[in-house]
């Protein structure tokens, strides 16, 4: 199995997403592991989850963790990339020898310092994840980040679907696209509609 464009699948709390996304050749899974966070994974369904799925990197979703608290539970959470969502503490995690991906909102006034951001941590981050709350882009939006896909490594988190997937990442010249995973129907049972209709729009022979 192979898809067309760089994928991300994010926030996958259970095997079934995991396993799903990893057969039909995504790059990244993320789970998210930030203390903080009611929904986080504990160690123990972290592992049981992640030693099922192969040929996938693993990313540690830590949102607003500190480099501190993230530096703790590593040794309890094998993970190949971090996810972070503050910027000013981002060298602060140079120490500890991830790559990292940032996780940048695009809500209201938040994308107005788009640029600022993707330039003071160029070079320290592995890829951009831009996320909405909103489901569609908008005009401003997409001018936007045509300005800086060409310069960084974006991976775009909303506005996606199966008629616009391909158009929107190679319109826009992106890195790749993230979706994201959710709860199961009851164990065992998924309705894989949304994901699935994108990951195969994106799934060449």
């Amino acid at each position: 199995m192979a898809l067309s464009s760089f994928v991300y699948i994010g926030d996958v709390e259970n095997l079934s997403d995991a396993r799903y996304a990893a057969g039909m050749g995504v790059d990244l899974v993320g789970f998210r592991l930030n203390p903080n966070d009611v929904k986080a994974l504990d160690a123990a369904k972290f592992k049981e989850i992640s030693e099922w799925i192969s040929g996938v990197n693993i990313v540690g979703e830590f949102g607003n963790a500190t480099p501190n608290e993230v530096s703790k539970l590593l040794p309890e959470f094998e993970v190949d990339y971090l996810l972070i969502e503050d910027a000013s503490m981002i060298r602060d995690f140079e120490p500890l020898n991830k790559p990292l991906i940032l996780r940048i909102s695009m809500n209201g006034d938040d994308a107005l310092d788009l640029g600022a951001t993707l330039n003071y941590c160029s070079g320290m981050v592995e890829y951009f994840l831009l996320e909405s709350d909103q489901k569609e882009l908008k005009t401003h939006e997409i001018e936007l980040i045509q300005t800086y896909s060409k310069q960084f490594p974006i991976l775009l988190g909303y506005g996606i679907t199966a008629d616009n997937a391909s158009q929107i990442i190679s319109g826009l010249d992106l890195k790749g696209v993230s979706l994201k995973g959710a709860a199961e129907i009851r164990p065992g049972y998924k309705d894989f509609d949304e994901m699935a209709d994108i990951l195969e729009a994106l799934e060449v022979d």
